[in-house]
């Protein structure tokens, strides 16, 4: 429906359609005023209004394209109803710029730069916009102060916007790039250290055998069946992974086994005790085993055991470590989708959520952080970007962290929501929470409760970006001191 208004227009058009149709003069009313209601022309006074708004209504499909890269700029638009999308094809993946909704505008960087559009235009809903073409545009832009600082004020907010996605864009490819030529660096020298770890414990192990089959010729006393294995009873009390211990526990065991090993006669026993104790061992325990020995080789024995401890200690170590630094690199790749597409696509949010954990691992046991995962079984895959995903898992679980206490709770729950289409990621700490009186501000870009230099203020606004306008979401908090959910509510499809 095109149409033009100015105030000489409006009394024509009256006299003439009285006489025609008195509905279109009530239709025409119906578009001004839906065009008053709009936030963008809602600066306008009733004279500019009748005498600049020259322009069509148009509406629009989900999924209609209103314009695409390399199109010829000729029109500007203003959003009435609905949201678009805005984004780039690049090397045949689709990069996401930001989604606009109602009273928001698009096509003015393009037409007073004399470019071509840089980007595509997608509805994501129904919607209906209000295009203008260009000579009206311009005329607009001259004859109306009101316009045309919204319109440049507009254009300035796109900038930052685009400025600051472009930064953060360049840091995630140049993170990307650097995480992909590590990770691959690593792989390898991975792979061979963790093959030789487990070389070294095998290889101990039978060492072990060996060494004791010598040993036990020496070490026991006559009426002891040496032709089985009779350090079956030491073997079933070795934990190499260590046993669970309180700190006053463990330091009672080592002190009780200190004074025995003084009491027979070894030099370091406070060298010896907690290597033995650490492992399972208690006085009582080798003490009864001691008896069986050989008086003068119970000393000999004792050191010859921690000493084979210990070897066996840093070959597990040496095996842990291995195994954690392969499960750091897979992680890593799963992390950042490396070599998968930036297209949406089925994605396991559990699966992202504990690669973060791992990510975030060093962090979580240096505070001794508790983790507790409640996840709901058969929880659907949603489809998402899921590289983009996991920023905002990182984002929500590092506040978390830096929230809670050393030995603090930080719980993770997941739920499919009633409605049977939408799933919720509730981040749950038992920190000290955040004051009710900014509780609004914190997904305000640059805005942190944090120190200087600890914070850039941008995590929450940069995931509030991709959780409502990439991904069609809610994200939302509630909070009071020892409770703060950060909620995450996600379509399904």
């Amino acid at each position: 429906m095109k149409f033009a208004v100015c105030v000489q227009s409006i009394f024509c058009y009256y006299f003439i359609e009285k006489i025609l149709n008195n509905n279109i003069l009530i239709g025409k009313t119906m578009v001004i005023r839906e065009l008053r209601d709009s936030e963008f022309f809602n600066a306008l006074d009733e004279d500019e209004v009748s005498s600049l708004i020259v322009g069509e209504i148009v509406e629009l499909k989900s999924g209609d394209i209103l314009f695409s890269e390399g199109d010829e700029a000729r029109h500007f638009f203003i959003i009435l109803d609905g949201t678009l999308e805005i984004y780039r094809n690049i090397k045949g993946q689709k990069l996401i710029i930001n989604s606009y909704s109602e009273g928001m505008s698009c096509g003015e960087v393009s037409l007073m730069s004399g470019n071509h559009h840089l980007a595509n235009a997608m509805t994501l809903t129904d919607s209906k916009v209000f295009r203008i073409n260009e000579n009206d545009f311009w005329c607009m832009m001259g004859n109306s102060k009101t316009f045309r600082k919204k319109v440049l004020a507009n254009m300035g907010k796109r900038y930052r916007d685009l400025n600051r996605l472009s930064f953060q864009r360049e840091q995630l490819v140049s993170l990307g790039t650097m995480a992909a030529g590590l990770a691959h660096e690593l792989n390898n020298p991975a792979a061979a250290a963790k093959s030789t770890a487990n070389d070294i414990s095998r290889t101990l192990q039978e060492f072990n055998l060996n060494s004791s089959e010598i040993l036990k010729r020496y070490l026991f006393k006559d009426h002891v069946n040496i032709d089985g294995y009779p350090f079956q009873p030491i073997k079933d009390i070795i934990n190499i992974g260590g046993v669970k211990l309180n700190p006053l526990q463990k330091s009672e065991l080592e002190d009780q086994l200190a004074d025995w090993l003084e009491e027979i006669g070894i030099n370091n026993p406070w060298d010896l005790a907690p290597i033995l104790v650490s492992v399972g061992f208690t006085k009582e325990s080798l003490k009864n085993f001691s008896g069986l020995l050989v008086p003068n080789q119970v000393i000999n024995f004792i050191k010859w055991l921690s000493k084979d401890l210990e070897m066996r200690m840093l070959s597990y170590e040496l095996v842990e470590s291995t195994n954690r630094i392969s499960d750091l690199i897979t992680a890593m790749k799963s992390y950042s989708f490396m070599d998968q597409s930036i297209e949406k696509s089925k994605t396991d949010l559990h699966k992202g959520i504990d690669d973060t954990l791992i990510i975030l691992n060093h962090r979580i046991k240096q505070k001794r952080i508790s983790i507790e995962r409640q996840y709901e079984e058969d929880f659907p895959k949603i489809t998402a970007c899921g590289s983009e995903l996991n920023q905002v898992w990182t984002n929500l679980i590092h506040n978390a962290i830096d929230a809670v206490a050393n030995e603090g709770e930080i719980t993770i729950k997941t739920y499919r929501n009633e409605n049977g289409n939408t799933i919720t990621v509730e981040i749950i700490d038992n920190g000290v929470g955040i004051p009710e009186d900014i509780q609004h501000k914190v997904f305000d870009p640059f805005f942190t409760t944090k120190a200087p230099g600890e914070g850039t203020g941008l995590g929450l606004d940069i995931s509030q970006r991709i959780i409502v306008k990439h991904h069609n979401g809610s994200i939302g908090l509630s909070s009071k001191p020892g409770l703060t959910i950060f909620r995450v509510c996600l379509p399904i499809e």
